[in-house]
C-alpha cells in the first residue's frame, strides 16, 4: 500500500472538518444566547407594564375611596353638595389627601411618584415616574358652560421612554347630586 492509501483509511477529523464544527458550534451558542436575552427582555418589559397598571390602579382605587367619602355626613348618612362645587370641583380634587404626593410640585395640578421596590421587584432596577396631569374644563368644550369636567391623565416616563399612559374623566355628576 501506498503512503496515500492509509491516509485515506484513517478515522478522524481534518482540520477543515474541525473548523466548519468549530464555527457551527459558536454560530448555534451566538443565536441561543441572542435568542434567550430577547426573551428576557421580553419578559421583563411585560413584567414592568403589569407592575405599572397595579400601581396606577391602586391610585385610581385610593382616589375613588376619598371621592365617595367626600362630603359625606356620617350622623346622618347623606351627602351634603352645594351647587358651586357642581359648577367646579377643582379644589375638592386638589384638597383630597391623597392628591398631594409630592409637596414641591411646582403645579399643584401634576403629581408625580417613584413607586420602590415594596411595590415590585421590577421598580428595584431602572426609576420609573408616574405622573397625574389633572385637566379641568366644560362639557362639550364650551367656555360658556361650567368647569364640570375633569381628566386625570397619567404619564409613565422610564430611561428614554415619556407615555401617555392612561385618561379618565370625572364628573360629580356621578352620582347624581347635581342639576
Amino acid at each position: 500500500m501506498r503512503k496515500s492509501q492509509i491516509y485515506k483509511y484513517k478515522n478522524g477529523f481534518g482540520l477543515v472538518d474541525s473548523v466548519l464544527s468549530l464555527s457551527l458550534l459558536a454560530g448555534i451558542i451566538t443565536y441561543g444566547i441572542y435568542f434567550s436575552s430577547l426573551r428576557l427582555g421580553t419578559i421583563y418589559y411585560s413584567n414592568l407594564i403589569r407592575s405599572i397598571n397595579k400601581e396606577i390602579e391602586r391610585d385610581i382605587e385610593r382616589l375613588k375611596v376619598e371621592f365617595w367619602s367626600l362630603n359625606y355626613d356620617k350622623e346622618t348618612k347623606i351627602y351634603n353638595i352645594d351647587n358651586n362645587q357642581c359648577k367646579d370641583f377643582t379644589l375638592e380634587i386638589i384638597n383630597l389627601p391623597s392628591w398631594k404626593l409630592d409637596e414641591s410640585s411646582e403645579d399643584i395640578l401634576v403629581q408625580s411618584w417613584k413607586p420602590g421596590k415594596e411595590r415590585s421587584k421590577v421598580f428595584t432596577g431602572e426609576a420609573v415616574e408616574i405622573s397625574r396631569i389633572l385637566n379641568m374644563s366644560s362639557p362639550i368644550n364650551d367656555q360658556n358652560l361650567n368647569l364640570s369636567t375633569a381628566t386625570l391623565d397619567y404619564r409613565v416616563k422610564w430611561g428614554e421612554n415619556n407615555r401617555h399612559w392612561l385618561s379618565i374623566i370625572l364628573a360629580p355628576e356621578a352620582h347624581g347630586w347635581c342639576e
